[in-house]
């Protein structure tokens, strides 16, 4: 029976085992790899690190991971992380030590991040404003109306600032590049500048308390957050549906600018960017992961080469020599000093006498928030005097 061409019935079991191991084995090595490879997405918004990765994680890592990560050989997957929060979690850091391969970030940062490092803008986002579809943002430059002093942005000089975020289009980038457009640079002429980071309420409570005189504000946050109160300001430059790349903004605004998109690294293929893209651009506002952002979805990205030239006017991009571009850090008061460009008849004053010129004049810095009064100081005007030949003679000169 032992050499019967016929195996007996418990072999042919064994046979059956092993075949079923060796497929459990097979698909466990599948599993085992599926996703080893990891795309890191970084994102930033103005909220907690919690709070962003609620809004975006559900687009960044579950979406594409379904999206993109499963239909690549082998699968992949990726991963959200909240970036530029501090000084430890900065997006060009994460770029230089090679940790991180997109980023969804404010027009600045996507500029920065193409010029610096040649990553490709990929998507620009699609804005629910009111209920009306925009692929634009908008700056709006606000004073209180009952304050009669400033009817104009000529009216700013000697007048105390509110800002946002350093690498934020409409809460700093393109309201210092307006302001520079009237004439008006804000280190040189204005009394007060505050920094308040993604702490835009605060920002906006202390110009409707009269502590500051002037806010930059962007126009969707204030219809959201404030659309009561916009009847108490004015808006300066004021500009009834502007419109911006042959598109209409539903709103009264400042200036229009690019919104949030995506940027990727250069290191991916060509057939990853453009599987990335086409699941992005594919989106519409009835998919939860649109709705978690509150978006109406993605367009091709929009050209940031105004949020550049607004970086390197305002000092936040400079050049490094062969035409090399280095954005700054916006997460210290140093960082934002060393940003300050001052006008040619002007020196930028210490670092450390930067805190003092604000307390010297009686201006408070609240906690939290990064203050200069006015860090650009005039040279002194050297005055020459008429110039005179005097000759002397000695007894013994013989001419």
């Amino acid at each position: 029976a032992l050499f019967s061409p016929h195996p007996p019935p418990q072999k042919k079991v064994m046979a059956v085992r092993f075949i079923a191991w060796a497929f459990i084995a097979s698909r466990f090595s599948t599993w085992a790899f599926a996703g080893d490879t990891t795309y890191v997405v970084g994102g930033w918004l103005p909220q907690s690190g919690q709070e962003i990765t609620n809004s975006l994680a559900p687009i960044f890592q579950d979406y594409l991971t379904e999206q993109v990560g499963k239909s690549l050989s082998p699968p992949a997957k990726f991963v959200f992380r909240p970036v530029d929060m501090d000084e430890s979690t900065t997006s060009r850091e994460m770029i230089m030590s090679g940790n991180l391969d997109l980023l969804y970030s404010a027009p600045g940062s996507i500029a920065c991040k193409a010029a610096e490092f040649g990553w490709v803008p990929l998507a620009t986002q699609r804005n629910i404003v009111g209920s009306s579809v925009t692929g634009s943002d908008a700056l709006v430059v606000y004073s209180l109306l009952k304050n009669t002093a400033i009817t104009s942005v000529e009216d700013l000089v000697g007048k105390r600032l509110g800002c946002g975020y350093l690498l934020s289009g409409t809460t700093y980038l393109h309201g210092y590049q307006m302001l520079l457009d009237h004439g008006v640079h804000i280190f040189r002429d204005m009394t007060q500048v505050r920094f308040y980071g993604s702490d835009y309420e605060s920002n906006f409570q202390a110009v409707l308390r009269g502590e500051l005189d002037v806010g930059f504000a962007t126009s969707s946050w204030l219809s959201k957050n404030h659309n009561d109160e916009i009847g108490l300001l004015r808006i300066h430059d004021r500009q009834i549906a502007p419109s911006y790349e042959r598109e209409g903004y539903p709103s009264v605004v400042s200036r229009l600018t690019p919104t949030y998109g995506v940027v990727v690294s250069d290191n991916l293929s060509w057939e990853l960017k453009r599987k990335i893209q086409e699941a992005l651009l594919s989106h519409n506002a009835s998919h939860p992961a649109m709705r978690s952002m509150n978006i109406a979805g993605w367009s091709s990205a929009a050209n940031y080469g105004v949020s550049l030239t607004a970086a390197v006017n305002s000092g936040v991009a400079y050049e490094t020599g062969k035409a090399q571009i280095t954005c700054r850090n916006p997460f210290s008061r140093r960082d934002i000093w060393e940003s300050i460009s001052c006008p040619s008849d002007y020196f930028k004053a210490d670092y450390n006498l930067t805190t003092e010129q604000c307390d010297g004049n009686g201006l408070r810095c609240p906690s939290g928030v990064f203050c200069f009064c006015k860090p650009c100081i005039r040279k002194p005007q050297v005055r020459r005097a008429p110039s005179t030949n005097v000759l002397i003679f000695r007894r013994n000169d013989r001419n």
